[in-house]
């Protein structure tokens, strides 16, 4: 493996990938202008006449901030990660849901990046552009990769954050290296504080996966979100397409919460946020976060479901810059 670690950076010179930081500060848009014609086809054609990949584009277009997508070589496969931001900003890593993609973050990336550098990574098992090149699905692999991929780009103490499926692993990530982390964000982690309670939302979701139409895609939405309406339609359009052709996540089975033994080793200031109306987590969630974690803000997010990034967007980007900046603040006492 060390000698492949030359040959790495030098492929990732030629790829266009970043080493450390980029030297520019991205001051112009990377992603399609509004008059061009490739963006003109992509917001206009009808959504089932793209594929994957134009679809995960056409969501590029609602980024509305500069960004670069960086195809990065691992021994485990090609890695996707949009960036965002200011080359000398503390590093932001964002880490997706199940079933979705980076482009999930289209309601944070802009306020996030005004002083970060966002790093919104493709998950390797996922529907997004990052590729596996080998039959090994395990958790062990998917925390070895993450880490081949901070090591790459030389990512020292980054702020990790993770939605649902996202949350758990980050926090598999921060239990395996907690010094390599600066601080945790957990934004309604699945299977991460607490089980799975059965609930009519759960059998309706599973039902809907068991044969998705459009005309339910609505009500399965509402399962997940308080605010369909505020959802962008070409958003939706990209996770309709995601749930009826990609496979079940391979780290399902090894998804249960954490125990206390593990949670009260996450020693790093953590902020975990939760939906009132969200399936895989509740006040319980809340409370054992505070009872366990030994350096936690955690609360309760009103008017939301587990989409608390999207159907809170403002106040969740809030809460984490708040967050982030407090925890900066050397004044402020640690813990």
């Amino acid at each position: 493996m060390k000698n492949c670690i030359p040959l790495l950076f030098v492929v990732c010179l030629l790829a266009g990938c970043e080493q450390g930081r980029f030297n520019d500060d991205i001051t112009k848009a990377y992603g399609l202008p509004d008059n061009s014609s490739e963006y003109q086809d992509l917001i206009t054609r009808e959504p089932e006449s793209l594929n994957k990949y134009e679809l995960y584009n056409r969501v590029l277009t609602l980024w509305d901030t500069p960004y670069r997508e960086l195809k990065l070589p691992t021994s485990n496969g090609t890695t996707h990660i949009i960036v965002s931001g200011p080359a000398d900003g503390e590093v932001l890593i964002l880490l997706h849901g199940m079933n979705v993609d980076s482009t999930m973050w289209y309601p944070n990336v802009k306020a996030l990046s005004q002083n970060y550098r966002v790093y919104a990574i493709d998950d390797i098992l996922g529907p997004g552009k990052s590729k596996l090149d080998h039959d090994d699905d395990s958790l062990e692999m998917v925390i070895s990769w993450y880490f081949e991929i901070f090591d790459a780009l030389k990512l020292e103490k980054p702020i990790l954050a993770g939605a649902s499926q996202g949350g758990w692993i980050a926090t598999n990530l921060a239990l395996a290296r907690p010094q390599r982390f600066n601080k945790l964000i957990l934004l309604s982690p699945a299977q991460t504080l607490t089980w799975l309670e059965p609930s009519v939302d759960i059998l309706s979701n599973l039902l809907f996966s068991l044969n998705p139409q459009r005309e339910g895609l609505r009500n399965n939405l509402a399962t997940l979100s308080s605010n369909v309406d505020g959802i962008e339609q070409m958003y939706i359009d990209q996770f309709f397409r995601t749930i009826t052709t990609a496979s079940t996540s391979p780290l399902l089975m090894d998804m249960k919460p954490f125990d206390d033994e593990q949670l009260s080793a996450l020693t790093m200031p953590v902020l975990f946020l939760a939906g009132d109306n969200d399936m895989f987590n509740n006040q319980d969630s809340v409370d054992r976060a505070i009872k366990i974690m030994p350096c936690v803000q955690a609360e309760i997010i009103s008017n939301s479901g587990h989409f608390i990034s999207v159907d809170q967007a403002e106040l969740v980007n809030g809460k984490i810059i708040e967050f982030v900046a407090k925890r900066n603040n050397k004044q402020t006492t640690e813990c």
